[in-house]
């Protein structure tokens, strides 16, 4: 009952990642059973007798899971059925453009859907109107030694196929219509201009989710590459700004919606990013209505919604990440609810985050850096209080205010002084943790644990369900 009272969409969302991750292992048709019956289990883990009315919330818990489930089967079949027309010849909108190994992928939106054209050069920008003819041609699948599939990637970010161009024109800006990929472009332009190159590194990191493949490099060996992927840290240091602005009127739920999202799809959509913008409108609708929702349901809510939108994302690491991270913060966050000291949480958050995304950082990227879990600890408050001031100086400098530059340059040094005070950190402890079996198996029990915790699961219960849940993850998981 402790589920079904205080985390409802929790085993919905256990029950569609159990599903999806014996897609393709199981017969097509019996996952929507698989998913009934882990959601089933999830839910009598918690049982209790005793309550009331609790078999109608076990019914339509179960019945949304049917129904999320069939949704998502039939979104995964219809994709794989997708029959590519011969040619296409029509007009379309660059979406993004990033680096695919010596080559740049630029992704355009069009309406027979999303194209990526493979180019040795960077020819395009985001929000460039194109007309496009050429020959579509089907993502690579799964690869012979390798993990990475190419289908699963791109469709998780909307695009149908590849593209052969025979003809790839650029509309003339005078018949160019202005779009948010646009704005996106002109943002990235103006920050470049005007800030100082670590400085505008990072901005355009924070407001266009463009990266600086040598500061993503660094980040990397830091174990701290999450300040650069548009998150809930990002959403929740610009929410936090626009409330106090915005106050407490009437009015204060529809601006804070309006720019929430309007700063998310600004930042490319990316999947950490959609996750924190749900979560937080979800909070922004309870308050709206008089009602607080359990911090864990609502990162539930979001992951799950993400998965109806796309049952893609499941494969990017993006999302997982963002989930894993996410229900941490969120447990821990619900226990200090409960009267746990601030310096506590403080303390045991980062470790925590470090152990619930250990397997999937480690089978992805091979290693984690030790030195990361010491360096988040200086790297969050640090960076909580220099990317606004970053952007306010922007703004300053845009507008020509005097010693605005001066300052913006202040602060260019103290990126730098931080990046060498991470070097340190990481000389000092030079030790990389590869993937092993044991601890990957120990960190999701721990996972598992902290979870149960949160929503106050008996501590007999806790154990059972963090051991034997985390043997499930293995079996699911291969």
């Amino acid at each position: 009952m402790f589920i079904l009272v205080r985390a409802p969409f929790l085993p919905i969302l256990a029950a569609l990642v159990s599903m999806l991750a014996v897609y393709g292992r199981v017969s097509f048709w019996a996952l929507p059973l698989f998913a009934l019956f882990v959601a089933l289990g999830v839910v009598l883990s918690s049982f209790c007798e005793s309550r009331k009315r609790q078999w109608r919330v076990t019914a339509l818990v179960l019945s949304f899971t049917l129904i999320f489930a069939l949704w998502i089967i039939f979104s995964l079949n219809k994709s794989e059925t997708d029959t590519l027309p011969p040619f296409i010849d029509t007009a379309g909108t660059v979406t993004d453009v990033r680096a695919w190994g010596r080559m740049y992928a630029i992704s355009i939106m069009t309406r027979e859907g999303g194209f990526v054209l493979k180019e040795p050069f960077a020819s395009m920008t985001d929000g460039a109107r194109v007309r496009l003819k050429g020959i579509p041609i089907p993502f690579k699948g799964e690869q012979p030694k390798s993990d990475f599939r190419e289908d699963r990637f791109w469709r998780a970010r909307g695009m149908r196929a590849n593209l052969k161009p025979t003809e790839l024109t650029v509309i003339q800006a005078s018949d160019e219509i202005l779009n948010i990929h646009d704005y996106r472009w002109r943002l990235y332009r103006l920050i470049s201009i005007y800030t100082p190159r670590l400085t505008g590194a990072y901005l355009n990191a924070t407001w266009t989710g463009k990266r600086d493949e040598q500061l993503n490099a660094s980040h990397r060996r830091w174990g701290t590459s999450h300040l650069l992927a548009i998150s809930g840290f990002h959403v929740g240091i610009v929410m936090s700004a626009l409330s106090y602005f915005v106050g407490h009127n009437k009015k204060r739920v529809p601006i804070l919606s309006l720019a929430l999202w309007f700063y998310v799809i600004l930042a490319g959509a990316s999947a950490s990013a959609l996750r924190a913008a749900l979560m937080i409108q979800v909070a922004l609708i309870g308050r709206l209505f008089g009602r607080l929702s359990s911090l864990i349901n609502s990162v539930c809510v979001a992951a799950v919604l993400l998965l109806l939108w796309s049952p893609f994302q499941f494969w990017d690491i993006g999302w997982r990440l963002s989930v894993l991270a996410a229900m941490t913060v969120a447990a821990v966050m619900e226990r200090s609810k409960r009267g746990d000291p601030s310096w506590l949480i403080w303390l045991i958050l980062n470790p925590l985050i470090w152990i619930a995304t250990f397997a999937q950082v480690t089978k992805t990227f091979e290693f984690t850096p030790l030195a990361g879990v010491l360096i988040n600890f200086a790297a969050l408050p640090f960076f909580a209080f220099a990317l606004p001031f970053a952007s306010a100086l922007s703004v300053l400098c845009m507008l020509g205010f005097p010693f605005a530059d001066l300052a913006s340059r202040a602060l260019e040094g103290a990126f730098v002084l931080w990046g060498y005070l991470a070097d340190f950190v990481t000389y000092a402890l030079p030790w990389q943790i590869e993937w092993s079996e044991w601890g990957a198996y120990a960190c999701a029990a721990v996972f598992l644990a902290v979870v149960c915790r949160s929503i106050f699961i008996p501590w007999l219960n806790t154990v059972i369900l963090a051991s034997f849940g985390a043997l499930a993850a293995f079996a699911l998981f291969g």
